[in-house]
Parts: C-alpha cells; sequence; structure tokens
C-alpha cells in the first residue's frame, strides 16, 4: 500500500528495552528509494551496535543528546542540530547521554535497509 503522507503518530512504533523506532516512509508504504523514520533512545541507554550492508544512513538529532560510536575506535558527541553520516557497512551504535530522551530521524538511501549486528 502506498502512503504519500504520513503521521508519525499513526505509525506502530517496533519498541525495544532501548527506546522504538518509528517507520514513517520504506519499501513496506510504497518508497522506491528510501527509508525514513524516527527514533528515541531512552536516556542512560543505547541502541545495540550494527551496521547497514546495503545502505548509507544519515541521522539528524532533534533533542537530546548522544554519544554516537562510529567503527571500532570513534565517538562523536552529538547536540540538537547535528547530524551523522554513516556509509554502508561501517558499525555504529548511539547511547543517549542527556537527562531526556534522544529523538532523532533517520534516512536510509534503500527502501529496503539491512541490518547486521556485532
Amino acid at each position: 500500500m502506498e502512503k504519500i503522507v504520513t503521521n508519525v503518530c499513526d505509525a506502530k512504533p517496533a519498541v525495544f528495552p532501548w527506546g522504538r523506532i518509528a517507520w514513517l516512509h520504506s519499501g513496506e508504504t510504497g518508497a522506491l528509494g528510501l527509508t525514513f523514520g524516527e527514533v528515541i533512545i531512552n536516556p542512560g541507554m543505547s541502541n545495540p551496535m550494527h551496521g547497514h550492508p546495503n545502505c548509507e544512513e544519515v541521522l539528524y538529532l532533534i533533542s537530546g543528546e548522544l554519544d554516537h560510536t562510529y567503527g571500532p575506535d570513534e565517538v562523536f558527541h552529538l547536540t540538537p542540530g547535528m547530524s551523522i553520516r554513516v556509509p554502508a557497512g561501517i558499525k555504529h551504535n548511539a547511547t543517549c547521554t542527556s537527562a531526556e530522551p534522544a529523538r532523532m530521524i533517520v534516512a536510509y538511501d534503500s527502501a529496503y535497509r539491512e541490518m547486521v549486528g556485532e
């Protein structure tokens, strides 16, 4: 089913112990070349280390703060208004370092993103 307009309030988020992801556009909703959604990481929590072998990722932080691990040796501290680009295959994860949840928009250049863990 193709969705032209979506609302995060209507999305059914995937809920995890660390937070949640709500997909707004992807191959499942009719998008042909991207995946787009909202991610929330709870204070003090981290999503698992992972990579995307078939696509690049861009994350834009709206609120909260993150330490974003990039590859084996780098960590970038992100504050609202900052963005990070992660090339295909680079292992990464994010840890919320603020007292409030880290809320971000995430986009991938594939309608069917693949994900592999550590």
